[in-house]
C-alpha cells in the first residue's frame, strides 16, 4: 500500500469506529497507555527538522515549514487523550500537510505556481513530534520558544493551545467521547431501554459518562464573564460557584431533515447549552473573544440535565475552534522545496509509527 493510501486507510477506520462505540469502546478497559522513549525516538531527535525546531531558523523557508508543522502540533494539543495511540486532526490539515509539505510526490498547485514537491514524509515527522509531547507529558520548552519567534512571521500558529501543553498535559479520557456521542448513548441507552431492564437506567448511565475529561468543539459563545451564567438561567438559581468567572457556550445539533420542505411542522433538535466554570489561568484572552465565536471547551464533563440540553462542565479552558473546511495555506511548496530541514532523515521510523490520524 503506497504511503498515501496507509495514511486515508487510517483516517477511514478511525472515523468510522466510533459510530458502535459504547462505554468501553470510548475509554477503555485497562490502564492508560504509558509513552516511553524507544529507538525511533532518539533517531528523530537526530534530525535535522528536530534540532531547528529546538535551536530554531534563520532560513524564511524553514521558517515556514516550522510554522506549518507547529501549526499541527498546536491544533492536536487540547485533543490527545489515553485510551490509545490516536489523536484528532482536521481533515483539510491532513490534506493542506499531504500537499503542502511535500508528503505527496509529483506536481501540486495550491494557489502557486506548480512545483514538483520532494517526498518528505511531513505526517511522519508529526507523529514523531506527538510521540515525544506524550513521552515527556509537555511540549517542549524549546518548540515553545522557536513557535513564539516564528509566529510573528507566519502567523498561523495558535500559541495558545502550546503553551497549554507546555505548562501542564491533561490528557482527555476519550476523543471518542463527543456531544453527538453523549446525545445518541443517552437516548439509545436510557431513553430507549426496555421493560426488561431491572437497574436504575439513569444512575448507570451517569455513572458511565459523567466525572470525564472531555474536549468538545463546534461550539458557539454565548457569552463569558462574571454576569454570563445569571443571564442565560432566565431567572433559574445560578448553579454554586457559578456566580465566579464562567462562560455559556452552545452545541447545535445537525438538522438531517433542514433542506427538506417541512409539511409536518418538524421541529429542529433542540441546541445543547453548556454552563462552563472557567479555570483562573486560560490561555485566551477572553475580553477579546466576540460572541458568536466558535470554540473548543477543555475540561470536566460534571453535570447535565435529563434532556441532555444543558450540561455543565467544571475546570475548564477556551480555546478558538478553528474552522479549515474552506481550506487551509500551511506553507508555499516552493519553499518547503528549498528548505534543507526537508530532508528524510527519518529513516525506518515510519513504517512502525504508532498511531493515526482521527477526524
Amino acid at each position: 500500500m503506497s504511503e498515501m493510501g496507509r495514511w486515508l486507510f487510517i483516517f477511514i477506520a478511525l472515523a468510522a469506529a466510533p459510530a458502535l462505540a459504547q462505554k468501553e469502546k470510548f475509554f477503555g478497559k485497562g490502564k492508560p497507555l504509558v509513552f516511553r522513549e524507544e529507538g525511533r525516538d532518539r533517531q528523530f531527535a537526530k534530525t535535522k527538522f528536530a534540532k531547528a525546531l529546538a535551536n530554531g531558523t534563520d532560513d524564511p523557508n524553514c521558517q515556514q515549514l516550522l510554522g506549518a508543522m507547529l501549526t499541527l502540533l498546536a491544533e492536536i494539543m487540547p485533543t490527545l487523550h489515553q485510551v490509545d495511540a490516536n489523536f484528532v486532526l482536521d481533515p483539510a490539515l491532513i490534506n493542506a500537510a499531504q500537499v503542502q509539505l511535500g508528503t505527496v510526490t509529483g506536481a501540486a498547485q495550491v494557489g502557486y505556481d506548480v512545483v514538483q514537491t520532494p517526498r518528505w514524509p511531513a505526517l511522519d515527522y508529526l507523529h514523531a513530534m506527538v510521540r515525544r509531547v506524550l513521552i515527556d507529558k509537555r511540549v517542549p520548552d524549546e518548540w515553545l520558544a522557536t513557535a513564539e519567534a516564528i509566529n510573528p512571521t507566519v502567523e498561523i500558529i495558535d500559541l495558545g493551545k502550546l503553551k497549554m501543553a507546555n505548562e501542564k498535559l491533561k490528557l482527555v479520557d476519550s476523543t471518542y467521547f463527543t456531544l453527538p456521542a453523549l446525545r445518541d448513548r443517552y437516548e439509545i441507552e436510557f431513553l430507549r431501554a426496555n421493560s426488561a431492564v431491572t437497574t436504575d437506567v439513569l444512575a448507570a448511565f451517569r455513572d458511565a459518562y459523567l466525572d470525564r475529561e472531555v474536549a468538545w468543539g463546534d461550539l458557539t459563545l454565548l457569552d463569558t464573564g462574571v454576569k454570563a451564567q445569571k443571564r442565560f438561567v432566565k431567572g433559574k438559581k445560578v448553579p454554586p460557584g457559578m456566580e465566579e468567572l464562567g462562560a455559556v457556550l452552545q452545541w447545535t445539533p445537525f438538522d438531517p431533515h433542514k433542506n427538506e420542505i417541512n409539511y409536518f411542522k418538524r421541529k429542529p433538535p433542540p441546541p445543547v447549552i453548556l454552563y462552563v466554570h472557567l479555570n483562573a489561568r486560560q490561555f485566551i484572552d477572553l475580553e477579546r473573544v466576540p460572541i458568536g465565536k466558535r470554540m473548543l471547551v477543555k475540561g470536566r464533563f460534571w453535570e447535565m440535565n435529563q434532556t441532555v440540553t444543558e450540561v455543565e462542565i467544571k475546570e475548564a479552558l477556551l480555546f478558538e475552534d478553528r474552522d479549515f473546511s474552506a481550506g487551509v495555506v500551511l506553507a508555499d511548496p516552493n519553499a518547503v522545496v528549498q528548505c534543507p530541514l526537508a530532508v528524510n532523515d527519518l529513516t525506518g521510523t515510519a513504517p512502525v509509527q504508532p498511531g493515526g490520524f482521527r477526524h
